[in-house]
């Protein structure tokens, strides 16, 4: 049984990767050029695939008796300062240190262009959080090692942007594929630092959609040397945040004991 449910997310990711690869064909013969009205709703589904296909196999594994029950865990009510502290800090690193490195290009736009883009993130990057930081993070079976779990979820999480960047109208990271995998890497420290933190999704889903939406007014360069460097700060500094905060986590449960 315990095989069974070890097996679970890898069967998740890969159902998630086939049905994202799908929808993509389908977007693709249907919009090849982004004029047709079925473009939007099609890469928006494309986008929602992780956390609907996370609901339902938590359905179907029995993890959650119904659909409210998988809604409340990934998006409570409360959730901890800090976790939103988190979140608000890895677009700061993420841009911040790009910006250090000197890899950073100012876009010009205004900031009403900005505001009105962060709302259409939550539909177009926001959302997949719940799939893979709340359920494919806490199920894969990498015991007693942050990283190497964070290693296996970024491989995944960059096989799953292929469809996604095969469309032509889509803007990517980075043409090149090596590239592409340092700023995923990266990201998928940062935001899997943010999960450890929090409770359900939502602080996740925030970072996401900041680093998303400051891409309207400055964007990354494609410096190998400089992405690399960017990736090593966000993991080393992720690794930090996890260590201090399970360290603070176990304290407290010492404490509570005595």
């Amino acid at each position: 049984m315990k095989k069974k449910l070890d097996l679970l997310p890898y069967l998740y990711a890969l159902a998630t990767i086939a049905c994202t690869f799908l929808v993509g064909r389908l977007l693709l013969w249907l919009a090849p050029d982004n004029t047709s009205p079925w473009a939007s709703p099609l890469f928006i589904l494309m986008n929602l695939l992780p956390m609907l296909l996370a609901f339902a196999f938590l359905r179907v594994s029995g993890e959650k008796a119904s659909l409210w029950q998988c809604l409340k865990g990934a998006f409570p009510l409360r959730e901890r300062w800090y976790a939103y502290a988190a979140a608000a800090a890895v677009p700061v690193v993420y841009y911040g240190v790009s910006a250090l490195l000197g890899n950073v290009t100012l876009t010009g736009a205004p900031a009403s262009a900005v505001l009105a883009y962060f709302p259409w993130t939550l539909l177009q990057g926001g959302l997949e959080e719940v799939g893979w930081r709340w359920y494919l993070q806490e199920r894969l079976a990498v015991p007693k090692c942050f990283g190497g779990k964070l290693l296996v979820l970024s491989a995944i999480w960059f096989v799953w942007h292929f469809p996604i960047y095969a469309i032509p109208w889509i803007t990517a990271g980075s043409s090149n594929y090596f590239l592409f995998y340092l700023m995923i890497l990266g990201n998928t420290f940062t935001l899997g630092a943010v999960r450890e933190l929090s409770r359900g999704s939502i602080p996740c889903i925030l970072a996401h959609m900041l680093i998303d939406t400051m891409a309207v007014v400055m964007l990354v360069g494609s410096d190998v040397g400089k992405i690399m460097a960017l990736s090593g700060v966000e993991i080393v500094l992720s690794l930090l945040v996890v260590v201090l905060h399970r360290r603070r986590a176990a304290a407290c449960i010492a404490s509570k004991s005595i």
